[in-house]
């Protein structure tokens, strides 16, 4: 067998662990965070101490360790609380369920993550698979008390890790009641404890007092990594996941500089440079990661990056972009809000056959295309001519995006790209 050539096999291999360079790898040492993890460190002490636990509210930019040290505090306090459990008679022993909750996963098309549906999840993570609950069909009080039920039936203390808690918006009951409910009565045999993590800390800003008080007990704020940080994390990173002739420290220099430079300092993003850079490397048989295969790895990462963005828009202004595709194919770019209300209504109409749903006004519509612009995926030029000649406004792509990228990020929100004919439509 070893004589047969593979068609997936490449000349040369400069990974030899590439589970390092995975978003989900917790390392063993999390470096360049020392002040947070000091601070951080202080929220789960109570629980190895079998005290009441604190509620704690983590904050930063993507890619600034808030996940991973999470990850890492987590598994070294179950860790240390395993093993002080041994030197403990059982009526001592600190009891602990980690309930980790993703609350992106909780948002799909136009139904947004809230409360009621991140309760349903705990619910279910509690739950044999037979025995969960559908996130419709029940009232929102049903279903809290559901999942208090659930959370009363464990022992000792419950942590749970709400991350991207900002995904649930202004539904914030759970974020009240949680954190306090054993204050206010709904558990008597456990204590729980909430921790949020968001990007967004304007979401910190705009929750209630009452909330602030419960969930905001300690807030912790990431900040971003300079570009020496990123080179630290990139170096341990490489030597653990990349055969040592693999790289350089040049090859370490220029990851981290445009991770930096392109994405506010996010290790996220310098880790994935690397890893793609690698990839690149031994798909073109080369010995050594060079400039040219990480240029490429950062224009790899930037096609997915805007098309991730683009996969994150509400249904209305996909239709938009969908529209907009449809006519820069067609050669009708850049134009007027009339002809893209034309085409995006065909769109809509199309994907929504079934139901009957009828696209938005054109002032409706135009809401959207402006956020669109906001958001750097169109670009708008002004015209004027002047006394008597009129002035009117007219959109395309921006440089960013292409009808390829939006059928990318149709296609990764799972649905069909099927042509519009937006022949006819004139302004």
């Amino acid at each position: 067998m070893d004589d047969i050539d593979s068609i997936f096999a490449d000349d040369v291999e400069l990974i030899q662990n590439a589970d390092v360079l995975e978003e989900d790898y917790t390392p063993q040492q999390i470096i360049c965070r020392d002040n947070v993890l000091e601070q951080y460190t202080s929220v789960f002490k109570p629980i190895y101490k079998g005290r009441p636990p604190q509620n704690a509210f983590l904050y930063g930019d993507t890619g600034v360790g808030k996940t991973a040290a999470t990850k890492y505090l987590r598994q070294n306090l179950e860790q240390d609380i395993e093993q002080k459990n041994k030197r403990l008679p059982e009526s001592e022993q600190v009891s602990l369920t980690v309930i980790w909750i993703n609350c992106e996963n909780f948002t799909t098309g136009d139904h947004k993550t809230s409360s009621y549906q991140v309760a349903v999840g705990i619910v279910n993570r509690l739950r044999d698979t037979g025995n969960r609950i559908t996130g419709t069909g029940y009232a929102p009080q049903d279903v809290y008390d559901i999942m208090y039920e659930e959370l009363d039936k464990l022992d000792g203390t419950v942590l749970v890790i709400l991350d991207e808690v900002d995904k649930i918006g202004d539904d914030d009951t759970l974020l009240y009641e949680l954190p306090r409910s054993r204050d206010i009565g709904y558990v008597e045999n456990v204590r729980v404890g909430v921790i949020g993590i968001s990007n967004d800390y304007t979401f910190r800003k705009n929750l209630s007092p009452k909330v602030k008080d419960s969930l905001c007990e300690t807030e912790i704020k990431f900040p971003a990594y300079d570009a020496g940080e990123l080179g630290q994390i990139l170096s341990t990173r490489a030597d653990l996941a990349l055969y040592d002739t693999a790289y350089t420290q040049e090859t370490i220099n220029l990851c981290s500089a445009l991770a930096y430079k392109e994405a506010s300092g996010s290790a996220r993003r310098a880790i994935r440079l690397l890893r793609r850079s690698a990839e690149i490397a031994e798909e073109n048989g080369s010995q050594q990661i060079e400039e040219k295969h990480i240029r490429q790895a950062d224009k790899d990462l930037e096609y997915g990056n805007i098309v991730e963005s683009i996969v994150d828009q509400d249904d209305e202004k996909l239709y938009i972009l969908k529209a907009l595709a449809h006519l820069d194919e067609a050669g009708l770019t850049p134009a007027r809000t009339r002809t893209i209300h034309a085409a995006y209504a065909r769109v809509v109409r199309t994907y929504n056959a079934e139901t009957g749903k009828e696209p938005l006004t054109q002032r409706g519509m135009f809401n959207h295309l402006s956020k669109l612009v906001m958001f750097g995926f169109v670009n708008t030029i002004d015209h004027n001519k002047g006394v008597g000649g009129g002035q009117w406004n007219e959109h395309e792509f921006s440089d960013d995006v292409n009808p390829r990228k939006v059928k990318d990020a149709f296609e990764d929100r799972n649905l069909q790209w099927v042509n519009i004919d937006v022949r006819g439509i004139k302004d």
